[in-house]
């Protein structure tokens, strides 16, 4: 059997992903792309490493390295699946619409005040007019 070169699939697999190479990296936590570049020619790249990028592109590498798929159930590790992603796409929308909700209610409150200092200020107004 002859070894995998884990940098080769990882840059495959990257290579052939809808996001840039460049958000991959930064969702893998690395801060430059020479650090992926130094990654790829590695042919035992840790799986510690993989998974950091497995986790960013979503992928589980299950068909090219099988090996990772026991790896990461003994490390007790998970690799998002696609209904984990309507959630989080939908938790996403539920905090967009609560800051909006935030937001109203903060103009709401504003309004309020100004409409009482008026309410006020007018009472005070038929007040003085009365008295004089």
């Amino acid at each position: 059997m002859t070894k995998k070169h884990i940098g080769k699939i990882l840059d495959f697999v990257a290579e052939n992903h809808a996001l840039p190479k460049v958000t991959i990296i930064e969702m893998a936590g690395y801060a430059s792309q020479s650090t992926y570049y130094k990654h790829i020619v590695q042919d035992d790249l840790p799986f510690k490493t993989l998974y950091k990028y497995a986790r960013a592109m979503n992928y589980r590498f299950s068909k090219e390295i099988p090996e990772f798929t026991n790896w990461l159930k003994n490390n007790n590790l998970v690799i998002a699946d696609a209904s984990n992603d309507k959630i989080n796409i939908l938790a996403l929308e539920r905090d967009q619409w609560k800051e909006k909700y935030y937001e109203q209610m903060k103009e709401y409150n504003e309004l309020m005040k100004e409409h009482n200092s008026l309410i006020k200020n007018y009472n005070e107004l038929l007040k003085k007019g009365s008295s004089v």
